[in-house]
């Protein structure tokens, strides 16, 4: 189990998952507070696999450099109440 979104994300980062260059520290904190706000919400999936398939597509979908927490926050809720809503929520 992960004691946080920062140890699952930065496992992510630093190991087989390739990203395109590298998260500065703001950005990976700013991925890192969503990550978290959203993960803990009542609405999403609590699983360990949840949260590590949502950590990798925030990975994929917002690569280093080109992440803007303003402007792609409200795309992420999106996606996660899609994609990672706990079943009895739905």
């Amino acid at each position: 189990m992960y004691t946080n979104g920062l140890d699952l994300l930065l496992g992510l980062e630093m190991g087989s998952f390739s990203s395109k260059g590298a998260f500065e520290p703001a950005e990976l904190e700013a991925l890192k507070d969503i990550f978290d706000e959203l993960t803990t919400q009542p609405w999403f999936d609590p699983s360990d696999e949840a949260k590590e398939s949502f950590a990798k597509y925030l990975f994929e979908t917002f690569p280093a450099v080109t992440f803007d927490p303003r402007k792609h926050r409200s795309v992420i809720e999106t996606s996660a109440r899609m994609f990672y809503t706990r079943d009895d929520a739905r």
